[in-house]
């Protein structure tokens, strides 16, 4: 029984397949085709017997009327009544007599001019008709069978479209056989193959780009230590300029420094290369952490860093360490950009779904044009700014963590940076959820 149902079950896939369907009606249109030409020329061939039959009887009979006139009113009657026809007696004498003369079975067919006219009119038609039927369906079937054939060859032109021009794929099959799951197999590859090409186009090109920007940011400092090494070097240079130089020159190098300490923790945080030890921790410590390297700035700028405390403690599954950083780049941005005598607000809340983390500046704030790019690297949307990477490794590290970073303008000026960390989310056992682990 198990085997009968997996014959059924194997003749039913079979079956769904579309070229099977086309063959079996192939088969089942070229033997009715076939039964339908058989009988019409057994019609055909058994209508022109019966002509040719009745034209030699007819001679015969008027040459018997020719011989005896006296019979010519029997003879019509004679060959056309079933009774003398079907009478073994007059059959029997009949062939007797007809074998004095040598007209037997043993006669050759071809000295029956209706017999050997009809012989070769049959052989001539089967010679003919039937290797140009069997021509007709091994056309069809041989067009049939390289029907796959062919639109595998027009899969791959597309396919090989989209490798070498990035166009997209403009062949579809849509069946429901193995051809169709090679068909969707292709689409899916082709999309991915574009996505991959449209990508590293994207790459090569953000590539060069940041290659320009990091050359731009460090000609600048380079140059000035090589001026100010030169100065140095100069015996004429007095001992409080030498001192200016050299602090000038320890500011250039830890600007240097930062520069590229922060390429290498961005890169490491988008490709995937950095592992995030998130715990469930109070975010007030966090932020303190974030806050207090920045205090001095801000005092040498005059800005107030103010932290509202929650109504009540909030946590969040967090990375203490890069949190503290991503918070940091968002309070220094907010710093640098406020006026002195302002106030720089950091506070949290918490939604159903979300933590938010919240850094308001009062500041001039930033045009409407500039705020979809202002998380990209290097770019700077205010004059006198930064190199334009703080804001960028905040996002990095904000997205990191599974969250949200954004920013809107304010009504009355100013900035402000909003954070949404998930709310409902575990931190296992303190060791890195593996939510934020490295892919």
């Amino acid at each position: 029984m198990e085997r009968l149902n997996a014959l059924l079950a194997g003749a039913g896939r079979l079956w769904r397949n579309a070229g099977t369907r086309r063959l079996a009606l192939l088969l089942l249109a070229a033997a009715v085709v076939s039964v339908l030409l058989a009988q019409a020329l057994a019609a055909y061939e058994s209508n022109r017997l019966k002509r040719d039959w009745l034209d030699r009887d007819a001679a015969l009979i008027g040459e018997l009327a020719a011989r005896h006139p006296e019979l010519a009113a029997e003879l019509p009657a004679l060959f056309a009544s079933k009774e003398t026809a079907a009478d073994p007696q007059a059959q029997a004498a009949g062939r007797r007599l007809a074998a004095r003369y040598g007209l037997d079975t043993e006669l050759d067919g071809s000295l029956l001019p209706v017999v050997g006219e009809e012989r070769r009119r049959l052989v001539t038609t089967l010679t003919i008709g039937l290797p140009l039927l069997f021509a007709a369906l091994a056309v069809l079937l041989l067009r049939e069978f390289d029907r796959p054939n062919r639109q595998i060859r027009r899969l791959a032109y597309a396919l090989e479209a989209v490798v070498k021009q990035n166009r997209p794929l403009d062949y579809r099959i849509y069946e429901e056989n193995d051809l169709g799951l090679l068909a969707h197999g292709v689409q899916e590859l082709a999309l991915r193959l574009r996505e991959t090409i449209s990508q590293l186009h994207r790459d090569k090109a953000f590539l060069k780009e940041t290659i320009a920007d990091i050359s731009h940011q460090l000609k600048t400092p380079l140059a000035s230590l090589m001026v100010y090494t030169e100065l140095l070097q100069d015996e004429r240079t007095s001992p409080a300029d030498a001192k200016e130089f050299l602090d000038i020159c320890r500011r250039e190098l830890e600007r240097m420094e930062w520069l590229t300490l922060t390429l290498l923790k961005i890169a490491r945080l988008e490709a995937d290369a950095l592992e995030l030890q998130p715990v469930r921790a109070p975010l007030a410590g966090t932020i303190e952490r974030a806050a207090e390297p920045l205090r001095t700035l801000a005092a040498q700028r005059q800005v107030d860093i103010r932290i509202v405390p929650p109504d009540r403690p909030l946590e969040a599954v967090h990375d203490p360490h890069w949190l503290a950083e991503a918070i940091g780049n968002l309070i220094k941005n907010a710093v640098e950009h406020s006026p002195a005598g302002s106030a720089v607000t950091v506070r949290t809340e918490r939604t159903p779904v979300f933590v938010r983390l919240i850094v308001r500046d009062e500041g001039e704030g930033i045009a409407e044009r500039h705020l979809p790019h202002i998380f990209k690297k290097f770019y700077r949307a205010r004059p006198g700014g930064g190199v334009g990477l703080g804001l960028a490794l905040a996002k990095s590290i904000v997205e990191r963590h599974e969250g949200i970073l954004s920013a809107v303008r304010n009504e009355a000026g100013g900035m402000t940076f909003v954070a949404a960390l998930p709310a409902g989310r575990d931190g296992g056992d303190g060791q890195g959820g593996a939510s934020l682990t490295k892919l």
